[in-house]
């Protein structure tokens, strides 16, 4: 079940979450598509994508996904900021992914594993690599060296979508007022992909809540009374035939694991 904590809204408002998460797995390829489209980027293991790679340091910000120091504590320099065809629009925030070089002399032996944190725009001076819908990645300090010479600047990479690190601990971070609820979700285990939020005031039915920016959900309205309700479902299948409609699995709504609110 979910547990309890309780986080602050300025000086004299305090809000006391409770928090279920969700495992959902789909029936149909509804998740893995884009229209009619398959996207292998979407799966929770996919096939070996070809892309490129760079390398840069967001000291500390987290980038377009909203995690701000907080996904800086939790991934350290193991995260990727994604061309717009690989962030898709912040769908991918808190998605892993498994890098490795290929056919450069600057490779290195192995992979590493980074977790998407931030868009690379695809304008001046990032047009060359995240423009032109490129598949990209702009790699962590610490994440680029572990695959390649950083020396080399750039070099042609796989990647594949993996379940992300087996996190024992969902932080949460909260913003807002009576009106307004902002939750960002960090270290989701599994596919690291929220399908929805949904949120119920005291008494009340369970509200969807909408994606703001990045990893960032947000609800607006009628003031809320406490506690409230937070019900986050994410993206699981341990094993699909990419793009078909026969995954395998445990059953939909199994919860989860504890948590804790930062």
């Amino acid at each position: 079940m979910g547990m309890v904590g309780r986080v602050s809204f300025g000086a004299n408002i305090g809000v006391t979450v409770c928090l279920a998460l969700l495992v959902v797995h789909l029936g149909g390829a509804s998740g893995f598509t884009i229209g009619n489209i398959c996207n292998p980027l979407l799966s929770a293991r996919g096939p070996w994508i070809n892309g490129q790679a760079t390398f840069y340091d967001d000291h500390g910000r987290g980038g377009a996904c909203g995690y701000g120091s907080l996904g800086s504590q939790l991934f350290g320099g193991r995260y990727a900021a994604g061309s717009p065809r690989v962030y898709l629009g912040g769908l991918a925030c808190g998605m892993c992914f498994e890098v490795k070089c290929v056919r450069s002399t600057a490779c290195k032996a192995g992979s590493v594993r980074v977790t998407i944190t931030d868009l690379c725009p695809p304008r001046a001076p990032n047009s060359r690599w995240c423009g032109g819908g490129k598949l990209h990645l702009d790699m962590g300090r610490q994440a680029f060296p572990v695959i390649a010479n950083p020396r080399a600047g750039a070099v042609p990479i796989q990647f594949r979508s993996i379940p992300c690190a087996p996190y024992k601990v969902l932080k949460l971070h909260l913003r807002g007022s009576r009106f307004w609820l902002e939750v960002t979700a960090l270290a989701i285990p599994g596919s690291g992909r929220i399908l929805k939020m949904e949120v119920a005031a005291a008494g009340g039915k369970w509200v969807a809540m909408k994606r703001a920016f990045g990893a960032a959900w947000a609800v607006t309205g009628q003031p809320m009374r406490t506690p409230i309700s937070v019900k986050i479902s994410i993206f699981e299948l341990p094993s699909y035939n990419y793009c078909t409609r026969r995954p395998s699995g445990a059953a939909d709504h199994k919860l989860l694991g504890s948590v804790s609110l930062n």
